[in-house]
């Protein structure tokens, strides 16, 4: 914790010099310009500088803050833990997928593995962007989950919520049993909130069952973000779309709040064991190999 405060400290103290330092000669060179523009633009490149001052300060108390906090928050819920604060999810593991556009930016971060009772899970945060000339848009932001089973399912089919942004279910080549078709099911309620995309009608009715649909209707009232749930070879991905970034440390200029910290790393991880829990992961819910 000490080693932590002072790292925070570094970073509060920089941050304080640089805004004093940058607003002072913004403002002695609008008094000698009496230019407006040249204090608007004295401040953008003040701006800039004092984040290329404070990244590194910044990314030693941010990774310091997560080993700290975060390995205590898995290890007291998860067992075989693994946490890499700086990678994430590849983007390869997202592509092969082919569920996902990928934009043109892609970033993954606090990447954990570990497992829930029965149930093995992977999940980051991850951003995806694309960029148009000047323009850069975001397209996905949030944190993506991804289930193994010991119980396999025959083909993929993929159940996205309206207005999850992202999402690609058609497939232009390849042979009539790989073709991804939009399919509806028998709850009116169900079929307003989702689309449900499957490459075997008959296997995805066997997994979306009504109580499963339900389950994901509950799921969804429960989150901010959309949804989009990717069933592939024997995977089930989750990405929810809420435009959150996990496990951040809090301002700088206050004081750290040690069970406060973990309380809230915790309270991150809680969206997992909730899908676990409301989807009853560990039950006989995929298709037999045969």
């Amino acid at each position: 914790m000490e080693k932590l405060s002072r790292l925070r400290l570094a970073v509060r103290n920089r941050l304080i010099a640089c805004i004093v330092l940058f607003s002072v000669t913004g403002l002695l060179l609008w008094a000698k310009t009496d230019s407006f523009s040249v204090f608007e633009n004295s401040i953008i490149a003040g701006i800039l500088l004092t984040w290329l001052a404070i990244r590194r300060p910044l990314e030693r108390f941010r990774a310091a803050y997560k080993y700290t906090f975060v390995m205590r928050a898995l290890e007291s819920q998860f067992t075989d833990v693994v946490y890499k604060s700086r990678t994430g999810i590849s983007r390869k593991t997202i592509a092969d997928t082919q569920m996902m556009d990928l934009g043109t930016s892609f970033h993954s971060e606090d990447y954990i593995r570990a497992r829930y009772g029965d149930i093995l899970f992977e999940q980051s945060d991850v951003l995806i962007q694309q960029s148009a000339g000047k323009s850069t848009v975001t397209i996905f932001q949030g944190r993506w989950m991804i289930f193994d089973f010991n119980k396999h399912f025959r083909t993929n089919f993929q159940i996205v919520q309206k207005g999850f942004p992202n999402a690609k279910h058609r497939r232009f080549f390849g042979t009539e049993n790989s073709l991804f078709k939009k399919i509806s099911m028998e709850s009116e309620a169900f079929n307003e909130e989702f689309r449900v995309y499957a490459q075997n009608e008959h296997d995805a009715f066997y997994v979306i069952t009504p109580a499963f649909m339900e389950r994901l209707q509950n799921l969804a009232a429960r989150n901010k973000g959309k949804l989009l749930f990717c069933f592939v070879r024997n995977r089930l991905h989750i990405a929810i779309h809420d435009g959150k970034d996990s496990f951040e440390p809090g301002s700088v200029f206050e004081p750290i709040d040690a069970q406060k910290a973990i309380r809230m790393a915790c309270s991150e991880m809680g969206v997992v064991t909730r899908f676990i829990n409301e989807l009853s992961l560990d039950n006989d819910l995929f298709l037999p190999t045969e």
